[in-house]
């Protein structure tokens, strides 16, 4: 059933990318939160301004998306612009030929972005990709539970446990937990690395570590002890739609996501403003120090996209104090150009931001970009079976270890 699903979405959309002699802008951003129709309006504003405008076409989700992109890649036929995900995520394309260089965009605008931005995008000295935005990764609160029984946003671990323990013996599940869409099992697994040590997330990443290192082991009697004790909710809940209304029905206290949760899924999903707070997760080791986990989110231009030089314009305009404030502005989310306006942004980000520099943080590349696309595939999977029985702890060790091992002893 599920193929036939995809064979029919594939049919129905795959005349907009491969038969259109405009420009064509391909994301997976079409299911919750659904993103495609301020594209749509961002196009009319580019069109505008720039005398270039796309059709937008968008995509249910990642599989679906995917199973599109890559052979519409390939083809001269390629969209103009596609949304991807950054560092390993791009080196297979980029090795495959099929992403645009972008170094002299990139050169033209090197005040208005970071170096350490620039770095995330550049493999080889050539620069590929751009971000439309970057989020960090927080725990999003309920301030009505949180009031109810008088609670408070931690300091440092041994608060924000107290905090879970007294939400469980009221009944309150503390955190959400999910291996729904997949992907969402590493959320829990990269918060707790980074907090032993974020240089031992950064070592396990690129396979200077074990995952069967005594440190790594470690982590996972922590979250083993937590699931098993009922810290979480059931990992059956779908975090875009049950999550939000178990939040709004003040059923669930915190959830761990990124800051594009605030307001594409939670207020969208009709969460009050009001009840929502946000703070950072403390380290469980406290010579961990501080450090969150950031995502950045790129656009792409193809390599043999017959619009490229529209495609470039567009990149352009993108990449530009406006542009890159575009897309932020619709999804709350944060611009990546250093000139960027940033005054749409709520107070409780405004805030983030500020804590984040002022208290010396350190960034931290999300999982699903800081290690090789094969490894974390595999990974999230293995994420889930110890989510679901956990009793399956040294299995599941034994099992990433050798999906590392065989990715690393050929690479």
């Amino acid at each position: 059933m599920k193929k036939i699903i995809l064979i029919l979405i594939v049919i129905m959309y795959l005349p907009f990318v491969l038969f259109s002699r405009e420009l064509t802008l391909m994301h997976d951003k079409g299911g919750t939160p659904n993103y495609q129709p301020y594209f749509e309006e961002i196009s009319k504003l580019t069109e505008k301004e720039i005398g270039v405008s796309y059709n937008s076409v968008s995509f249910p989700s990642t599989d679906v998306f995917i199973a599109n992109l890559r052979p519409a890649l390939k083809s001269k036929r390629a969209p103009g612009i596609f949304n991807y995900w950054s560092t390993w995520r791009t080196k297979p394309l980029i090795d495959s030929g099929l992403i645009a260089n972008l170094t002299a965009l990139w050169d033209k605008r090197k005040n208005e972005y970071d170096p350490g931005i620039r770095e995330a995008f550049t493999f080889d000295n050539k620069v590929y990709c751009w971000p439309w935005s970057m989020d960090y990764w927080v725990v999003w609160y309920n301030k009505d539970v949180f009031k109810k029984y008088n609670l408070s946003p931690p300091d440092n671990w041994n608060e924000f446990m107290a905090i879970a323990d007294k939400l469980k013996n009221n009944g309150i599940p503390p955190l959400t937990l999910s291996v729904q869409q997949r992907w969402p099992a590493f959320i829990m697994f990269e918060e707790l690395i980074m907090g032993e040590s974020p240089q031992l997330y950064n070592d396990l990443m690129v396979g200077k570590v074990k995952y069967t290192d005594k440190r790594v082991v470690k982590v996972f009697k922590l979250w083993k002890k937590m699931i098993d004790e009922g810290y979480f909710t059931d990992p059956s809940i779908d975090l875009f739609s049950d999550a939000p209304r178990l939040f709004n029905q003040d059923k669930l206290a915190m959830a761990v996501m990124g800051t594009w949760y605030h307001t594409g899924v939670l207020t969208s999903n009709g969460v009050d403003p009001s009840k929502i707070g946000v703070f950072i997760l403390p380290s469980h080791n406290p010579a961990a120090g501080k450090n969150i986990i950031f995502e950045a989110a790129p656009l792409c231009v193809s390599q043999n996209t017959p619009n490229k030089e529209k495609a470039l314009k567009l990149a352009d305009w993108y990449m530009s104090p406006r542009g890159n404030a575009a897309l932020p502005r619709k999804v709350g989310s944060y611009p990546t150009n250093l000139k960027a306006d940033t005054s749409f942004l709520s107070e409780d980000k405004v805030n983030l931001l500020k804590t984040i520099n002022s208290d010396g943080y350190t960034l931290v590349n999300r999982f699903w970009e800081a290690t090789p696309t094969p490894i974390c595939e595999a990974a999230v999977d293995i994420f889930a079976k110890f989510i679901l029985d956990t009793s399956k702890l040294d299995e599941v060790l034994d099992e990433l270890d050798q999906v590392s091992n065989k990715y690393w002893s050929s690479n």
